[in-house]
């Protein structure tokens, strides 16, 4: 059985109080600041193709990976380049040389997700930046990032 112990005092560090009309800080910059490289449904879209494509190869044996990753390829690049064009509002070469990396990304014989290549379309596409938000505006049908 345990002997109780007299209540010690504890120290507190307390910090000085915010003046009223100090300004919150702002951990990340409003949506509509967020500068990208592609377009965030670009990167999900290239990250998804990818994903689809080669997390099924387990099943034909990777017999089928040059087809497969021809096939990334031909589905990534027009999908991308469309997100490119339509929502961020790339010139045609802009959309053609995004959607091209993207594509060629998508479809290297192996899955990207969880590889150097993987984090690089995430960062890319600004996908770590309000990803509850995003979610919510993609499941509202809204555009993603309201560029002005």
């Amino acid at each position: 059985m345990e002997t109780s112990r007299p209540a010690q005092e504890i120290p507190v560090d307390v910090l000085p109080p915010v003046p009223p009309d100090a300004p919150l800080p702002a951990n990340r910059p409003p949506l509509a600041e967020v500068k990208t490289f592609y377009h965030p449904a670009s990167g999900i879209a290239i990250l998804g193709i990818d994903f689809i494509v080669f997390g099924t190869e387990l099943f034909t044996g990777f017999l089928a990976t040059p087809l497969m990753c021809a096939l990334a390829f031909l589905v990534t690049f027009p999908v991308v380049f469309a997100i490119q064009k339509k929502w961020s509002l790339n010139t045609n070469t802009s959309a053609f040389g995004k959607a091209f990396l993207g594509a060629f990304m998508a479809g290297l014989p192996f899955s990207i997700a969880g590889t150097i290549y993987g984090a690089a379309i995430i960062a890319l596409s600004g996908l770590p930046h309000h990803p509850v938000e995003m979610a919510k505006r993609i499941l509202n049908r809204q555009p993603i990032i309201d560029r002005k």
